[in-house]
């Protein structure tokens, strides 16, 4: 085969694999497209198709085969970043600032804290599952992220096939996901920039200029676009206008060292929120459907589940325990305490377990730059799967609830 026919056949495996699986085992009603998707890059790794079919897999998927792919899962997360960005500043949740303030808070913060404490824990008595280039706290720090995800595109399917998309519990989880994505892109940039540091970048250039990129994004690239936008004919047009703010912020970011993930995700905070739902239209059904299963399968062939042994095990059950306990304890209770019904909030809890998408974003990126070990990663990532499949049931169980 050569390389053209090479890469159309990854394209059919990665793009349908998924969908196969999720129509031939009838999972539509339990989980979304985009959960079997991330099983899909898993399958077509080393730990199924790569055990099951060795010579032929290295022929189809093996690192020379690779290299088309890259631009394509670049790509795909800078989209993907950029979709997030989207949802940030928006009205979900009016008329409940109050008690969308308090749940989006506790909603990130106590499964930080806590998976911070957890992964000090298992940092400094299996040291094994540190990246390379990580410290103690920094991989303490990336766990703790990983907790605190909530993935806005999973939660929005979920919402829209239980058709809680306009209720109290619905809003909130919305406004919760979307200061969840902030949070995250915000620390984790931090998080690359204190690697990089080590690697012997100047981190008062950083610094300074991080400061001067986001201040010309919100200062003069945000108010540019309110004027300039409306005045482009045509949707084509304008998307194509879009897409060039998003690469050349990921560009500006990637060159002062905050790492692309934060460009994209800028250039949709900034972009008028008159355009964003047009824009969104266009590009994620593209993005989350064909794109991002190529971020998947790069994913799923760094994840080695025959070889990952018992630390991914017991990363796994740490990792879960505290993400479950975490997100329904700090997203029900506060929302509780500020003046939400028991139901609401509990069922609020159980929204917030939605990590999916962005939790397997975070988690490449995090090994990419050697911030955890693959044995931590694939605990990380089967985490991921266990709290997004959680998720439904715990709904379900809150919405049986009786309200007060």
């Amino acid at each position: 085969m050569n390389p053209t026919s090479i890469f159309f056949a990854q394209a059919c495996l990665v793009v349908g694999t998924p969908l196969i699986l999720w129509r031939s085992l009838r999972m539509g009603g339990i989980v979304p497209l985009v959960v079997m998707q991330i099983v899909g890059g898993i399958l077509l790794g080393p730990s199924l198709l790569g055990a099951l079919w060795p010579e032929n897999w290295h022929a189809l998927f093996g690192a020379p085969k690779l290299a088309a792919l890259s631009g394509l899962q670049w790509l795909a997360v800078v989209l993907f970043a950029f979709l997030s960005g989207l949802h940030i500043g928006g009205g979900e949740a009016q008329g409940l600032r109050r008690i969308a303030i308090s749940a989006a808070i506790g909603c990130v913060m106590l499964p930080f804290v806590l998976g911070v404490g957890a992964g000090f824990a298992l940092g400094h008595f299996r040291p094994t599952l540190l990246g390379e280039s990580a410290t103690l706290w920094q991989f303490a720090i990336a766990v703790g992220v990983s907790m605190a995800v909530t993935a806005l595109p999973v939660l929005g399917a979920i919402l829209r096939e239980m058709q809680l998309s306009d209720s109290t519990a619905g809003r909130l989880a919305v406004a919760c996901a979307a200061f969840s994505d902030a949070a995250i892109w915000i620390v984790l940039s931090c998080i690359l920039a204190s690697a990089g540091q080590a690697a012997g970048q100047d981190p008062l250039r950083l610094v300074l200029c991080g400061a001067a990129y986001v201040a010309v994004m919100f200062a003069i690239v945000r108010p540019l676009l309110a004027a300039w936008l409306p005045r482009l004919r045509g949707a084509d047009a304008r998307l194509a206008a879009v897409v060039v703010l998003i690469f050349a912020s990921a560009c500006a970011s990637e060159l002062i060292g905050l790492h692309y993930i934060l460009g994209g995700f800028l250039a949709g905070v900034v972009l008028p929120r008159s355009a964003a739902a047009d824009i969104g239209r266009q590009l994620e059904p593209t993005t989350v459907v064909v794109l991002m299963p190529f971020f998947f399968l790069m994913t799923g062939l760094r994840t080695d589940l025959t070889t990952a042994g018992g630390d991914a095990l017991v990363v796994f059950v740490v990792a879960t325990v505290v993400a479950v306990v975490g997100k329904m304890a700090g997203t029900a209770l506060p929302a509780r305490l500020a003046g939400l019904g028991r139901r609401d909030a509990w069922t609020l809890g159980a929204l917030a377990q939605t990590k999916g998408l962005m939790e397997v974003v975070v988690l490449a990126i995090l090994l990419e730059n050697k911030l955890i070990g693959t044995a931590a990663f694939s605990g990380l990532l089967l985490m991921a799967l266990a709290t997004t499949v959680v998720a439904k049931p715990l709904t379900l169980a809150a919405l049986r609830m009786k309200a007060d």
